[in-house]
């Protein structure tokens, strides 16, 4: 896992203070890859200064648009970015779990994040301690019935809830009552995957 020089991105951010990540991230200019183009920096900010008992990372991997494989190929081929870019999401904002949303169209995409996330837990990069620090990090991947809507981050959190995938009222935003109403940093595929 680290013999290519693995986790540089994630050994780096367990040096930093969680704001000091959060300002990486904005100088970066990283922006979301939904449409819209937001910041990623000012949505991760949003979070970490919200106050809450729980904070979560959720990663959109709800490739819905028709021949849109970007996400199901990093998922497939190189799934251990998007797990270690989520880590350090969730070390930046204060969260101390993640999930990946996808879609049941997308079988070898899902087991093999599956398996990636195993492989992640037996390295200590996932766990109760990331590589040994203190800062708590686990996942798991859900995988949604296939339904466009919820490529859409309010719609999303609500199939990711269980409840039927219609489009939440802003505000709130997700930032501030996301998950279980809870502080959720929504991203997806791309963004986190670039964060390392």
């Amino acid at each position: 896992y680290q013999a290519h020089g693995g986790l540089n991105g994630l050994k780096r951010a367990l040096t930093m203070t969680p704001a000091q990540v959060v300002q990486d991230v904005t100088a970066s200019g990283l922006r979301g890859r939904g449409g819209a183009g937001f910041p990623t920096g000012i949505k991760w900010k949003t979070v970490l200064d919200a106050r809450a008992a729980q904070k979560y990372i959720v990663c959109n991997a709800d490739e819905g648009d028709s021949a849109t494989f970007a996400d199901r190929m990093l998922m497939e081929g190189d799934p251990l970015t998007l797990i270690e870019g989520m880590a350090i999401a969730g070390i930046a904002v204060g969260a101390t779990r993640g999930y990946v949303y996808t879609r049941s169209e997308y079988p070898v995409a899902i087991e093999m994040m599956r398996q990636a996330i195993a492989v992640a837990r037996a390295a200590g990069v996932l766990g109760a301690r990331v590589l040994g620090s203190d800062h708590a990090f686990d996942m798991e991947v859900r995988v949604g019935a296939g339904a466009y809507v919820c490529g859409e981050e309010t719609s999303l959190l609500n199939s990711l809830e269980g409840k039927r995938g219609v489009v939440r009222a802003k505000p709130p935003l997700p930032a501030l009552q996301g998950f279980m109403g809870q502080p959720t940093v929504v991203n997806n595929v791309i963004s986190l995957a670039s964060v390392p």
